[in-house]
């Protein structure tokens, strides 16, 4: 951690990040938060196989990555990983690979900390990891979702998709 040279007066972004490395595949979630508050949310999806410290890995250098192209300089990290937070010595040639290069990676912030949350707290990164890694090849890779305020066989519907709207229907409660 480089708490120390934190600057009150330098926005301060917060990156959550998790990897997910399973019989379907492998990927990354991440969700950066910007100082302005809105979030970008991101889903990688690989070609290759990683192990679970691997993903973590993987996603950890997306989100700096990005933090990075957007010209920010201070950076709360939030992982549910032990492996990213402890920084434990690698105990293989692969895992001391990454280690090395997160730390070239952070050097680039002014300052940065890594916390350790529950896996409750990085729902939302975990959700994404877990998308990226299952995801089929044959779909498309958007996808969209829709909130829906109110049950859906009280209210007229329409289907958005794009910049085209299919489907309106009206469901009357019988």
């Amino acid at each position: 951690m480089d708490a120390d040279r934190f600057d009150p007066s330098v926005p301060l972004c917060i990156l959550h990040v998790d990897g997910s490395a399973n019989e379907q595949g492998c990927g990354a979630g991440l969700v950066l938060t910007t100082p302005d508050r809105s979030k970008v949310e991101y889903a990688l999806q690989f070609n290759f196989r990683t192990s679970n410290n691997e993903a973590e890995y993987e996603a950890l250098f997306a989100g700096l990555q990005l933090a990075r192209s957007m010209s920010d300089k201070q950076i709360n990290i939030h992982s549910d990983s032990q492996l990213i937070v402890k920084d434990f010595a690698a105990k293989d040639a692969s895992m001391s690979a990454y280690l090395s290069a997160s730390h070239q990676l952070l050097q680039k912030f002014q300052a940065y900390e890594i916390w350790q949350i529950p896996r409750s707290e990085n729902s939302h990164a975990d959700a994404l990891s877990r998308l990226a890694s299952a995801i089929n090849d044959k779909i498309g890779r958007k996808v969209p979702v829709e909130i829906l305020s109110q049950p859906s066989a009280k209210t007229l519907r329409c289907v958005p998709y794009g910049t085209r709207t299919y489907g309106c229907l009206q469901f009357t409660p019988s």
